[in-house]
């Protein structure tokens, strides 16, 4: 794996491609102000200078040419840049500077502040400069010392600004990549912090909803493939047996009665694999929701019909339902519905009572018997796959422990819940289910 840059390295690669970028800027910005001004400034500095250049003028002129030097020198002293007196113009200057120079006017050169001045009469030029003495300037005046004071006025505050609001997403990707690390090495109890980037908070909620989805799933997945592999251990043991009685019955009658048993196991086989793998695809989400709107008394009167053959003699269902419509997945609904009565069927002494109405927009559904009841502290338990209660409720009643499991899941697929409680009149068993009226989003 990449390793994750750090912290010094990261702002210095954005320090750096900042200054950079509001550096060249700057020149830029400088350059083009220099270009727009550059013949103002020359027209400042001619006008500037025309009045001491006519007075250092007037003044060479009252003196003889062999005098003149002499008064340079003590003309001078009253100003704060050199003055010099050459014999004809430098033979550096350009010839439009040359030219400009023999018409009678003025020259300046811009670059060097040095302005030339033609002696009216003789072929002398006075000079004057350079204009700025370089070692008057201070260090602020200087090259490096502009470049010193851009830097910290500008440079620090911006690295203090980018030092921070860099370090808290460092931290916060560092911290998500280390989460992400171990849930990719399978420890899925790893949980992202509680993180101040306002870019990455948000993602860490996310991705601490996904662990935690990932855990309860794979928990429901190996409490599932060991619950299967434990039942699937039954009538593999009894095939065995069977096998083996087979082989030592004496008459074709006591082989019959083996090849019974043992068909009696193989089919109690497939009906395992069966519903545990409807029972995994529903858990896994696999089984998209066909909401319908249904008339409830139509409805659950035709349920009661079907499900009349499987309802045992000695008990009587009575149902209460109340006129109305209401919203669900039809298949869903009639295996969660059917798993309901079915499971009071079993423990009923002789009454089953299942009531349907509609309060605050939710469909409730509750179905009571008459039999002994669950313990309060095992009421969340007959909702898990394969588990069955001691006493009354356990294996010697049928089935597989995956009715009310079944019940659970296709509530919350619906957006509702299930749970057991006390049946108010019956005394037994109640289950519930509570079902939202607004289908949730997919």
């Amino acid at each position: 794996m990449k390793p994750l840059p750090g912290l010094a390295a990261l702002f210095a690669r954005y320090f750096v491609q900042t200054m950079v970028v509001q550096f060249v800027l700057l020149l830029g910005f400088v350059g083009l102000l220099i270009l727009l001004t550059s013949g103002a400034e020359r027209d400042r500095i001619e006008q500037q200078m025309a009045g001491p250049v006519r007075m250092i003028q007037r003044a060479l002129l009252t003196q003889p040419p062999e005098q003149r030097p002499r008064e340079l020198t003590a003309i001078s002293e009253l100003f704060a840049y050199p003055l010099q007196l050459l014999p004809a113009a430098p033979a550096g200057l350009s010839d439009d500077a040359r030219a400009w120079l023999a018409s009678g006017n003025n020259w300046l050169d811009i670059e060097h502040k040095l302005l030339y001045a033609p002696l009216p009469g003789s072929r002398q030029v006075l000079m004057l400069g350079p204009l700025d003495d370089p070692d008057s300037q201070g260090w602020l005046q200087s090259e490096s010392g502009l470049f010193l004071l851009w830097f910290g006025f500008f440079g620090v505050p911006m690295a203090l600004l980018i030092y921070f609001n860099l370090r808290p997403h460092w931290q916060a990707l560092k911290s998500l990549r280390h989460t992400a690390t171990l849930l990719a090495e399978g420890d899925l109890s790893a949980r992202a912090a509680n993180l101040k980037s306002p870019l990455f908070g948000p993602l860490a909620e996310l991705i601490n909803d996904m662990a935690a989805r990932l855990e309860r799933l794979m928990e429901t997945r190996q409490a599932l493939a060991h619950a299967v592999a434990h039942e699937l251990r039954t009538p593999v043991a009894r095939l065995r047996f069977g096998l083996t009685m087979l082989d030592e019955a004496e008459d074709e009658q006591e082989r019959g009665q083996f090849r019974e048993g043992m068909e009696r196991d193989l089919t109690e086989l497939d009906e395992l694999l069966n519903i545990s793998l409807s029972y995994a695809r529903l858990d896994r989400g696999e089984v998209a929701l066909q909401y319908e709107t249904i008339d409830l008394i139509e409805w659950f009167e035709d349920l009661v019909q079907l499900l009349h053959p499987l309802k045992p003699g000695h008990i009587s269902l009575a149902l209460d339902c109340v006129a109305g419509s209401a919203t669900f997945d039809r298949k869903l609904m009639y295996v969660a519905t059917r798993n309901l009565l079915l499971n009071a069927f079993k423990y009923a002494s002789g009454q089953v009572h299942m009531q349907v109405w509609l309060a605050a927009g939710q469909l409730h559904i509750d179905v009571d018997d008459d039999g002994p009841g669950i313990p309060a502290a095992e009421r969340e338990r007959v909702f898990e796959p394969f588990q069955r209660l001691d006493r009354s409720r356990d294996r010697a009643t049928g089935g597989h422990g995956l009715g009310l499991s079944f019940v659970r899941l296709i509530a919350l697929h619906h957006g509702g819940e299930a749970r057991a409680g006390v049946a108010d009149r019956l005394r037994g068993a109640r289950m519930s289910l509570q079902l939202p009226q607004q289908p949730p989003a997919a």
